[in-house]
């Protein structure tokens, strides 16, 4: 009998259960259809993609997205909000003005601000500072000099700018070789075709559908990871050690231990485009009466081992020197300062486990902008 009871109970529990998922679905739908008319702002990123056809080989190029609103998300921060304008550039929501100068960044990751609100990022700083500019930021994580090229270009057809800044973040060399031009893309591209480029008919009904549903779970999953992140226990951070990459560590590594270069070749090729879409950079400077300026920094790794192989900052000088443009400011000495003077100094400077930087960091390249650029 009392077997009976309890299978009973359970029944009656499900029973519940089922009759509360179908008042919450019918209630979503008509949430969805009646009454939420604008569409959903859930993104995790502004990031759109576009697909291209040569010779049977599939290549990708992306973009971000204009008038985007997203949450962005990375491992060991808590989320952040990206806005961008409606040219498709990360901002701070702020209008522009016509009656100010343009000041233009041209970058990748640390450019557009990974990692902290755009507040926090060294453009978000400046804006605070440099209040008689319209300060545009190009950034785009991944991007190269051929789409700083690119993306200046574009932005000089239709205004006028002061000041022209590229951040030469050590990726660089990687992302000269990766970055191609095909006959029918006007921009440059990459080879493969990573993002499935159809939407299946479940996720339009999905995306029309349950827009109540990806509401709670868009702010719960930022919720949980805000806990997270928030109280999670810091493992020690050893004074002189940083995480190795395959990308910027041919600053103290032979190229023959390297797999990211593969060979001398390859990496000489790939000093060849930047020293080559710099050039063209620099002639839409002179052309536009712009100043044009090289920024350069550090990684963890670079300010505890050096650059004995390979020395970045001389790289820029010469670059800029052979180009004339007006100057290139390096953040090298200055961090090596807070390195020398602080046993946390990557806590301060650098975002945990990431080549990215805090507000600090930020702060300091800001300052440094501001003292070699101002007028």
């Amino acid at each position: 009998m009392q077997y009976w009871l309890i299978i009973k109970k359970i029944r009656s529990i499900f029973l519940s259960f089922f009759q509360y998922l179908i008042f919450f679905i019918i209630a979503d739908l008509l949430f969805s259809n009646l009454f939420y008319k604008e569409k959903v702002g859930i993104r995790y990123d502004c990031f759109e993609y576009k697909y291209h056809m040569y010779e049977e080989i599939g290549y990708h190029d992306y973009y971000l997205a204009k008038n985007c609103n997203a949450t962005e998300t990375q491992r060991t921060v808590i989320p952040y909000k990206v806005f961008t304008d409606q040219n498709g550039y990360r901002y701070s929501g702020k209008k522009y003005s016509s009656n100010k100068k343009n000041l233009v960044f041209l970058g990748d990751s640390l450019t557009y601000g990974m990692g902290v609100k755009y507040e926090n990022s060294f453009i978000g700083e400046l804006e605070k500072k440099m209040r008689n500019y319209n300060i545009y930021n190009l950034g785009v994580p991944g991007y190269g000099m051929q789409k700083y090229y690119f993306k200046l270009n574009e932005f000089l057809e239709k205004k006028s700018v002061e000041k022209i800044i590229v951040t030469l973040d050590l990726t660089e060399v990687a992302d000269a070789g990766r970055w191609i031009f095909i006959p029918n893309s006007k921009s440059p591209v990459l080879q493969g075709r990573e993002i499935n480029k159809e939407i299946s008919n479940w996720k339009k009904i999905k995306n029309s559908n349950f827009k109540g549903t990806r509401i709670i779970a868009f702010h719960l999953r930022n919720f949980l990871r805000y806990l997270k992140i928030r109280f999670k226990t810091s493992r020690s951070n050893l004074k002189d050690t940083a995480l190795k990459s395959d990308t910027a560590n041919f600053t103290y590594t032979e190229l023959t231990d390297h797999p990211e270069y593969r060979n001398k070749l390859f990496f000489l090729n790939s000093l060849e485009i930047i020293n080559k879409y710099f050039n063209k950079i620099s002639n839409l400077a002179k052309k536009n009466n712009s100043e044009l300026y090289i920024m350069v920094y550090p990684w963890p790794e670079t300010l505890i081992h050096g650059q004995n192989k390979f020395n970045w900052e001389n790289f820029s000088k010469e670059l800029c020197l052979k180009n004339k443009c007006q100057k290139s400011i390096s953040l090298f000495d200055d961090f090596k300062m807070i390195k020398k003077n602080n046993d946390n100094w990557k806590d301060l400077i650098y975002i945990k486990d990431d080549i990215h930087m805090k507000k600090f960091g930020n702060n300091i390249i800001a300052n440094k902008i501001f003292n070699e650029i101002r007028d």
